[in-house]
C-alpha cells in the first residue's frame, strides 16, 4: 500500500500522486464507493427494503451492517439515542423502567423488571421495521438486526450504527443495557474510574491583528539574545484550527469526558458553540495575576491550570494539536484508586546545564531535573510524549507552594524563557511519581511534525491504521511546502478522519 511505502520512496513522489494513489488502494474515490454502496444494498437484501436512503451497508469486521448516515455526531448524544428507542419501548409495553448511567466507558442502562424486558424486546422488534437497529447480547462480534428475531444469549443491549462518509462512527459500544431490576452490579469494579475527569485545553489565535499587536509590543520590552530563537517562532501560533478537530476527537470517542475547560487570551473561536453545557471558555485573567499578563509563554498558561474555577480534581490536559484516535477509556489514563498515568517518550532530557542555545522544551526539563534532584536526590533521563497529560489538581497545587520562587517566575515569563520550569507536560509527571501520586502507563502513540517531507506518508498511515489511541500533530519548524500547500494537507487529512461536526460547533445543535 502507499501508506506503506518506505519513506525515502513515498516522500519523492508529488502529494496528488501520492494521495490518488492512496484513495484508489483504499477504496476511497466517489466511484469506488458508489459501486461499494450499490454492492452493500445488494448483500443486506430484503432488510434494505423500504428503508430511507440515509441508511448505507457497511463493513464492520467481518459482517455488512446498516448504518444511519449523520451530518454530525457526538457519543454523548447517540448513547442518549440508545436509551431512547428502549425508554420508547418500555414505554409502548406499558412497563416500568428507569435509565442510569452506565460505566462511565458506555453508554446508559434500561432497569426493568425480569419479566418485562422480553416485553420491551418484542416492542424494539416492532420498532426495528421502520430502522435497522441492532442487539447483542454483550459480545459486539454476534450483533444482529432486531427485526430478525429475539437475541438467544439473554436480554440483549440495544443500539443503532450510525456513519458518516462510510465511516462508522458509532456500534455496540454506544448501546444500551437491558438490565433486570436486582441482576445489576451493585459493586463497580477496582481498576474502574468512577471519578469526573475533566479535560483542559490552552488555545491561541496568532493570527488575531490584536493579540499580534501586544505580542510584538511585549517583545519589544525583553531582550531577545536572553531567550532561544525558538521561544516565539511564528509556527508556535500558527492556527489549522486543529482544536476544532481535537474537540471532535473528544465527541466522538471519550464521552465519558465531564467538563471541557477552553483556556484563551480572551479569545473565542468564532465556530464554537458557547452554549453546548460541556465546555467552558477561561480568560488568562481568571488564572493569572495582573502583573503577569499579558502572556505568550505557555510554560506560564500550564503553570496557572489548576487555578481554574470549578476544575475537577482529575483531568486531562491537551494542546490543541493532540487528538483521541480511537475509542478510549478513561482507565487509559487514570487508575482506579486515582492515580495518573503518564507516558514517558524514549527521547532523552540533553545533558549539561541550563543555556540560551537549548530548545524551550529542553532547558525547560533540565530545569525540572535540578528541581527533583534538589528535593529528592534523584535524576531524571527521560522527557514525555506529547499526548494527554493526567493530572492531579492538587499535585499541580503542591507543586506551586513546594517551589514558589520558580513557579512565580515561569508565571511572569512573557516569553518561554531559560529559566521556566513546564509542571503539567513533565515536573508534575516526576514530582507525582516521587510522591506517590502518579506511575508509568502505556499508551499507543503517534507523533507527525507536518512540517517534515514525510508527512502526508505518515498522516496517510494514520488514515488507513486509526490504530492510535492518541495522535499528536506537531509543526516545529518551517516547512518546503508553502503555508498554503501544508494547510490544505492538514485539513484533507483532518477532515478525512474526523468527518462530520461535533457538538461544540455552532451550526450542528
Amino acid at each position: 500500500m502507499i501508506a506503506g511505502l518506505n519513506g525515502r520512496i513515498a516522500r519523492r513522489l508529488p502529494q496528488p500522486v501520492l494521495r490518488a494513489a492512496f484513495d484508489l488502494l483504499e477504496n476511497r474515490t466517489s466511484v469506488q464507493r458508489s459501486i461499494s454502496g450499490q454492492l452493500g444494498r445488494i448483500r443486506a437484501g430484503q432488510a434494505w427494503a423500504g428503508l430511507d436512503p440515509c441508511y448505507v451497508s457497511l463493513r464492520s469486521g467481518r459482517t455488512s451492517v446498516l448504518a444511519r448516515t449523520v451530518h454530525r455526531f457526538s457519543a454523548v448524544e447517540a448513547a442518549a439515542e440508545n436509551a431512547a428507542f428502549a425508554s420508547a419501548a418500555a414505554e409502548s409495553a406499558g412497563v416500568p423502567y428507569r435509565i442510569e448511567a452506565d460505566a462511565p466507558r458506555h453508554g446508559l442502562r434500561l432497569v426493568a423488571a425480569a419479566q418485562d424486558l422480553r416485553l420491551i424486546e418484542r416492542e424494539l422488534t416492532r420498532q426495528g421495521i421502520q430502522r435497522p437497529l441492532y442487539m447483542t447480547g454483550g459480545n459486539a462480534g454476534d450483533a444482529m438486526l432486531v427485526r430478525n428475531g429475539s437475541s438467544d444469549q439473554g436480554v440483549p443491549d440495544v443500539f443503532e450504527y450510525l456513519a458518516a462518509e462510510r465511516l462508522i462512527l458509532a456500534g455496540p459500544e454506544l448501546a444500551c443495557r437491558l438490565v433486570a431490576a436486582g441482576a445489576e452490579r451493585t459493586h463497580p469494579g477496582l481498576a474502574e474510574v468512577l471519578q469526573p475527569v475533566d479535560l483542559v485545553y490552552t488555545w491561541v489565535d496568532g493570527s488575531d491583528p490584536e493579540w499580534m499587536r501586544e505580542r510584538d509590543r511585549a517583545w519589544a520590552r525583553i531582550h531577545p539574545e536572553e531567550v532561544n530563537p525558538y521561544a516565539a517562532n511564528a509556527e508556535r501560533y500558527r492556527n489549522h484550527e486543529e482544536l476544532r478537530y481535537s474537540l471532535r476527537s473528544v465527541d466522538y470517542f471519550a464521552p465519558w469526558i465531564n467538563h471541557i475547560y477552553l483556556v484563551t487570551a480572551g479569545q473565542v473561536p468564532g465556530w464554537l458553540n458557547c452554549a453546548n453545557s460541556r465546555i467552558t471558555v477561561v480568560d488568562h485573567r481568571e488564572i493569572f495575576p495582573a502583573d503577569a499578563l499579558p502572556t505568550f509563554n505557555s510554560h506560564a498558561i500550564e503553570a496557572r491550570l489548576h487555578r481554574i474555577p470549578g476544575l475537577s480534581e482529575h483531568f486531562l490536559y491537551l494542546n490543541d494539536d493532540v487528538f483521541f484516535g480511537r475509542h478510549v477509556g478513561p482507565e487509559r489514563f487514570f487508575h482506579g484508586n486515582g492515580l495518573p498515568k503518564f507516558f514517558q517518550s524514549e527521547n532523552r532530557i540533553p545533558a549539561g546545564e541550563v543555556s540560551i542555545a537549548d530548545l524551550p522544551v529542553d532547558s525547560a526539563a533540565k530545569r525540572n531535573r535540578q528541581l527533583l534532584q534538589h528535593k529528592f536526590g534523584r535524576t531524571v533521563e527521560f522527557k514525555f510524549k506529547h499526548a494527554a497529560h493526567a493530572q492531579r489538581r492538587s499535585t499541580l497545587q503542591r507543586i506551586e507552594e513546594e517551589f514558589p520562587a520558580e513557579h512565580a517566575n515561569t508565571t511572569h515569563s512573557r516569553f518561554r524563557n531559560p529559566q521556566d520550569i513546564s509542571i503539567p507536560s513533565s515536573l508534575a509527571h516526576y514530582y507525582g511519581f516521587a510522591t506517590g501520586a502518579a506511575v508509568a502507563g502505556t499508551i499507543s502513540y503517534r507523533f507527525c511534525d507536518i512540517s517534515e517531507p514525510d508527512a502526508l506518508v505518515k498522516l496517510l498511515r494514520l488514515l488507513r491504521d486509526r490504530s492510535a489511541d492518541v495522535f499528536c500533530l506537531n509543526e516545529t519548524g518551517p516547512s518546503a511546502l508553502d503555508w498554503e500547500r501544508l494547510d490544505r494537507m492538514l485539513e484533507d487529512f483532518l477532515e478525512a478522519y474526523f468527518p462530520v461536526p461535533s457538538s461544540f460547533e455552532r451550526g450542528s445543535e
